[in-house]
């Protein structure tokens, strides 16, 4: 067996979080109590709890030049290359230079990171592919997007206030067939995340009856965030759903 070096252990820690943060991120949009397991596969019903995925607002001035804004230009020249995936009938543009890994889990669901070199790990965009009971037809079957973004708000996350996560939704929009959510989250002990969030539902994604939840998700530390905000920006206005 080949050793643990610290960067596979760095990755294997980075995957778990993402997993933890994927699925944290589908049961806050089905806003269900629970996980269903049925014949050894993770699906989505409507049984559950409204858990958060929201983050707490944290303002700040700057006086005369803005040392963000050299950054900021550099991201806005971030080269992009078009992602597709024709079973679930989206595309959206991704940094064409950031590491791009991806991981299979045994329940069917699917991570696609890109990582932007130099950050730590902590400036990336990942999509995760959730496939989901037949009884959601629509992303309307989660409800409006103003209820999901009521449900993902702190107050009403007895799980999140008890772990001392402090975390607001900034706004929440439908459009493009589509809910697309802008939130900021603490985390004891770890820095302030600023996270862009789209979520989709693919019917008959999964060759059968059911469907599969696309969450696309964009996080830097806060601290960077005015810098990425552009990348960002133009990363998330590029999304198509067919």
């Amino acid at each position: 067996m080949m050793p643990l070096n610290h960067k596979t252990f760095t990755m294997n820690n980075l995957w778990m979080n993402i997993c933890t943060l994927a699925v944290a991120l589908v049961a806050s949009l089905t806003v269900v109590r629970g996980l269903s397991l049925s014949n050894g596969e993770t699906t989505l019903s409507r049984r559950g709890f409204a858990s958060t995925i929201a983050g707490g607002v944290a303002g700040s001035s700057m006086l005369f030049i803005d040392p963000n804004f050299a950054r900021a230009e550099d991201t806005i020249a971030t080269p992009l290359a078009r992602f597709e995936d024709k079973n679930c009938k989206f595309s959206i543009d991704l940094p064409s230079e950031w590491i791009k890994t991806e991981q299979s889990l045994p329940d069917r669901r699917k991570i696609i990171l890109y990582i932007k070199p130099d950050s730590n790990q902590k400036t990336l965009f990942f999509i995760a592919f959730t496939p989901t009971r037949d009884d959601f037809t629509s992303l309307g079957s989660f409800g409006s997007v103003d209820q999901v973004a009521q449900a993902t708000i702190l107050p009403k996350a007895e799980l999140a206030a008890r772990e001392g996560i402090e975390s607001e939704m900034l706004t929440a929009v439908a459009k493009k067939q589509a809910y697309f959510f802008d939130y900021v989250q603490s985390i004891p002990s770890q820095p302030k995340t600023h996270f862009r969030t789209i979520f989709s539902l693919a019917a008959g994604a999964t060759g059968g009856a059911g469907s599969v939840l696309v969450s696309i998700t964009g996080q830097t530390p806060e601290a960077d965030y005015a810098s990425m905000e552009p990348l960002f920006n133009k990363v998330l206005d590029s999304y198509q759903n067919a």
